[in-house]
């Protein structure tokens, strides 16, 4: 591999994205040079290193033309590179958004239903009593 940088690539507020590009050298079973392949890994942070000229085996897929990487094997320095694990956080962070959301559909629903109630005894409730003719509020 060859031509190996890295950079920063800012999104949301406040969230980047670590994201490496390079290129793979190849070459055919008689030895002859091949085209270079561009490879690009993109993650939150990455476990493991890779350096230009290291020998990799890549795992990926194919996007405009260059290889997206999902892992790939330092075989020089026979290590595992990756994107480091957040699936925990990511969870977690799921859940409490889906209860979050939960909670504000309850309070709209409670809302809404307590806006159509009507509040007060049922229509066959005895009225209230009148109070005696004697009796005055004092202010």
């Amino acid at each position: 591999m060859n031509g190996f940088r890295t950079q920063s690539e800012q999104w949301g507020q406040g969230g980047s994205e670590e994201v490496w590009h390079f290129r793979l050298k190849r070459h055919d079973a008689d030895g002859n040079t091949l085209q270079p392949i561009p490879v690009e890994m993109r993650a939150l942070s990455f476990s493991g290193s890779v350096s230009n000229g290291d020998q990799v085996r890549i795992s990926g897929r194919w996007r405009d033309g260059t290889l997206r990487a999902d892992e790939l094997w330092n075989l020089t320095t026979n290590a595992r590179v990756h994107n480091k694990a957040y699936r925990g956080q990511l969870i977690a962070a799921k859940v409490i958004m889906i209860l979050i959301a939960l909670g504000i559909l309850i309070a709209i629903v409670s809302f809404v239903i307590a806006g159509h109630s009507d509040y007060g005894p049922p229509p066959d409730w005895p009225p209230e009593p009148t109070p005696p003719d004697w009796w005055t509020p004092t202010p």
